[in-house]
């Protein structure tokens, strides 16, 4: 007597939907989440002290030239309000005039807001971004951005970025 072995089949599970499905939970999480882009400024800060250090600097004062940012987010210069256009064009003329002798403060009211404080900085790298065109044009015939690199060099001796900025946190001035 013959014996048949019946060859059992093993059951299957049916994936056709889970490659759809994942598919739609794909969508839905790139839908879903905000594509929130951060903006800030590129700068290098200084290392966290435990303690805080003052260093003081003796500056010449016609070579300081102080922006005032206050509490109610006002911009002063010179004991008398601006807007940043105003603050462009008179920075602007400033640091052509003093060449690598200026220094540009930023006196900053802790209560003020951010966004003006950005605005501040924003406004400097476009005077200087300014500036140093035109330098490069009166230099080399040529705007700042078509310089080889060693001719760069030589027009960021001659306006190079020296921002200062007040850190005291007074509420006195």
């Amino acid at each position: 007597m013959i014996i048949k072995r019946r060859h059992h089949s093993v059951p299957g599970l049916n994936t056709t939907a889970t490659a759809d499905i994942s598919f739609m939970l794909l969508i839905f999480f790139l839908v879903a989440s905000s594509m929130d882009l951060d903006k800030g400024l590129a700068r290098v800060l200084p290392p966290v002290d435990d303690e805080e250090q003052k260093v003081e600097t003796l500056v010449e004062r016609d070579q300081l030239f102080t922006i005032s940012l206050t509490a109610n987010n006002q911009y002063v210069l010179n004991d008398q309000p601006v807007d940043l256009s105003t603050f462009h064009q008179q920075a602007a003329d400033f640091m052509l005039k003093k060449g690598a002798d200026h220094i540009m403060m930023i006196d900053a009211d802790p209560a003020a807001s951010y966004d003006a404080y950005f605005a501040i900085q924003n406004e400097l790298a476009a005077v200087y971004r300014d500036v140093r065109n035109t330098l490069s044009r009166k230099t080399y015939g040529k705007g700042y951005a078509q310089l080889n690199e060693s001719q760069r060099e030589t027009i960021r001796q001659q306006c190079p970025q020296r921002i200062a900025e007040n850190l005291t946190s007074d509420s006195s001035r």
